[in-house]
């Protein structure tokens, strides 16, 4: 069965994570995870370098105690971990009547979270970890990383998280977008929503075929044509019309190939309010 995995952590992001995440698992018939992964590496852990001082290890007894100390304090992190899952899956259960499964994982968050996942898994996750919210981050670094190494489809969001109506589909002819378009024709989660495909570029003419192809699949399509900055107008347009969601594809060879190399991707989180759907 097809999953949507939710990312849970203690950021300001969690109840939009849930929120999101049971949406989509509800408009699509998946089954809704709640993955944990716990990155607590308590300082005994590097004991085996501090050990080799020469004359620290006379003091057997105050490495015993540091690491009795940790042990308890990783016992609690795991008790908070197994709290806050039951918490997000009764507010879940009680709110959209869904249950849902947990995982939970102990080390590096992006090596845990891709030996979990599928090609055919749906991701949300925040903008921000826990870490990068105690550091008043824009948008954490893991969730940069996760976008580009995921094998899967990602959506992220920030605090807060509407139902959309509309999305925006950041069109360019390419194998990647068409194969996207394909996948939103037939998606239960977008064809029912308003698509407002938005071609930023020198061809407008490349609109005619993926409009045709959207409406005769049975979607709402409105048309948009845009010069110059691509994060920029996707941006602008979004806040003009205040549109709830915004598409975007792994593209290659392109202005938008600028996404996955950074400079799109920090200007549209650092900027965008609304869930980012990128598409693998």
């Amino acid at each position: 069965m097809s999953r949507v995995i939710a990312c849970i952590d203690s950021s300001p992001c969690i109840n939009a994570i849930a929120e999101a995440a049971a949406w989509v698992a509800r408009e699509t018939k998946r089954e809704l995870v709640l993955l944990q992964v716990l990155d607590y590496y308590p300082a005994s852990y590097h004991l085996g370098e501090i050990s080799g001082v020469i004359g620290f290890e006379s003091n057997a007894m105050l490495l015993k105690e540091l690491a009795e100390l940790e042990q308890k304090q990783s016992e609690l992190a795991i008790d908070y971990s197994n709290n806050l899952l039951k918490h997000i899956s009764e507010m879940i259960l009680d709110k959209y009547g869904l249950e849902s499964t947990k995982i939970q994982e102990k080390g590096d968050f992006l090596e845990q979270s891709f030996s979990v996942l599928r090609e055919t898994d749906f991701v949300v996750i925040g903008k921000v970890g826990e870490r990068a919210a105690e550091k008043n981050k824009p948008i954490g670094s893991n969730v940069e990383n996760f976008i580009r190494g995921a094998n899967c489809t990602v959506m992220t969001v920030g605090e807060n998280f509407k139902i959309p109506t509309r999305f925006i589909f950041a069109y360019e002819y390419s194998p990647t977008c068409l194969n996207i378009m394909q996948r939103i024709s037939q998606s239960d989660l977008l064809k029912t929503l308003q698509c407002h495909l938005l071609y930023v570029g020198d061809h407008p003419e490349v609109l005619k075929d993926p409009e045709e192809y959207l409406r005769t699949a049975g979607l709402d399509v409105v048309t948009v044509y845009r010069y110059g900055d691509v994060a920029e107008n996707i941006l602008e347009y979004q806040q003009e019309l205040g549109i709830q969601m915004i598409v975007l594809g792994a593209f290659s060879h392109s202005k938008l190939h600028q996404f996955f190399l950074g400079s799109i991707a920090t200007s549209i989180f650092r900027n965008a309010s609304v869930p980012l759907l990128v598409a693998k």
